[in-house]
């Protein structure tokens, strides 16, 4: 079904517009689902605004035919070859080139975009502005360049009516920004830098990410899970979750009325869990829109949550079948070493896998049952 589709006249309360929502929304919306179709109703009575993004730097060659313009390399060895790809600065499980029986593939995600500076002085150091994508509230700063690999970074709430995403802007010099701060799109924020592990000069870049977020209990699950402080609150990378923000430019370029519900929802499914359904769930109460089959919701004994291979929530739907705690009931089955496709969240290959520790921790802070 096309996220495209519009409601049937008369649907959509108020008359709404609700560009790229799936027409099952708007059913909710007319139908009011108590409690699910009020939960979402309540969502979208909010104003849907376009997201109005921009650009975070002067650089614009993403829209180009030289990406390589756009990206910043990454430094490799495989095999006794030492390239520098500019794809090792996208969206996804660009880095880390491994063999297996089948071939090569990449083990390692990574969960932004890095961007090239265009600007530098005689020394060489970055010059660049960094600037928010778009309007939305300052919510963490990090002004310390040690304790996290993103060195100096600022997180941006934005909320465009569906559910707050947040964008992460990463590896900073000097921020010139402060918690509480309302910024529109284009604002400053810092300007570019190479904090952080594992960049030096030469690789200065931004590396920019745009998050759904996973967990106001974050810290104490943090406490239980990890042996390690943590320094950022609710704003520690783990808790934020990266859509592909380099696609939606693209996207957004040619639509500039495309929403995020219906971005997310093509997102490719690559794993499906099954967890005790323990009450109202967090993260469907922050964004509606993943919901399915809301009206089996009272009679349900688990959730049943679908994930793209690196971790986003795709949908999550009650189910009757009882579960004693989370436990994998489906995967797109691959030659690849699941691990390798999933951040080390599962294990197995083929057809066959079962949640690895990593991944068991990972669906109890989303589904909150910890």
């Amino acid at each position: 079904m096309s996220n495209r589709r519009r409601c049937p006249r008369g649907l959509c309360a108020g008359q709404q517009r609700l560009a790229g929502w799936p027409l099952w929304i708007c059913l909710t919306l007319a139908l009011g689902a108590a409690p699910w179709g009020q939960m979402i109703a309540g969502s979208a009575r909010a104003q849907i605004e376009p997201l109005g993004l921009v650009l975070p730097t002067d650089n614009a060659a993403i829209f180009s035919d030289r990406p390589e313009d756009f990206y910043m390399y990454v430094h490799r060895s495989f095999e006794g070859q030492a390239p520098r790809p500019w794809s090792g600065g996208m969206y996804g499980n660009v880095r880390t080139p491994r063999r297996f029986p089948g071939g090569v593939s990449y083990s390692r995600f990574h969960e932004g975009i890095d961007i090239r500076p265009v600007r530098r002085d005689a020394r060489g150091e970055p010059l660049d502005e960094v600037r928010s994508i778009a309007a939305g509230r300052v919510v963490h700063v990090n002004a310390a360049a040690g304790g996290s690999s993103y060195g100096r970074y600022v997180v941006v709430r934005h909320d465009w009516g569906y559910g707050p995403f947040y964008s992460l802007y990463a590896h900073l010099n000097a921020i010139d920004t402060e918690v509480g701060r309302e910024v529109a799109g284009g604002d400053r924020l810092a300007t570019l830098g190479y904090t952080g592990v594992g960049i030096d000069r030469e690789r200065a870049h931004l590396h920019l990410e745009l998050n759904l977020f996973l967990s106001e209990r974050y810290d104490e699950w943090h406490r239980l899970r990890l042996n390690s402080p943590n320094r950022h609150g609710a704003y520690n990378g783990i808790n934020l979750v990266g859509i592909d923000i380099g696609a939606l430019y693209h996207e957004h370029r040619a639509n500039p009325k495309v929403a995020l519900p219906g971005f997310v929802s093509r997102m490719e499914p690559y794993w499906r869990v099954r967890a005790p359904k323990r009450g109202e769930l967090e993260l469907l109460g922050r964004y509606p829109w993943l919901g399915r089959s809301m009206d089996r919701v009272d009679a349900a004994a688990s959730w049943e949550l679908t994930f793209s291979r690196s971790g986003v929530p795709l949908r999550i739907e009650p189910v009757e079948q009882s579960s004693r705690g989370p436990e994998l009931v489906w995967v797109r089955e691959s030659a690849v070493p699941h691990a390798w496709n999933t951040r080390d969240r599962l294990t197995g290959t083929g057809a066959r896998a079962s949640l690895s520790a990593s991944g068991l921790n990972y669906v109890r802070l989303v589904t909150g049952d910890f």
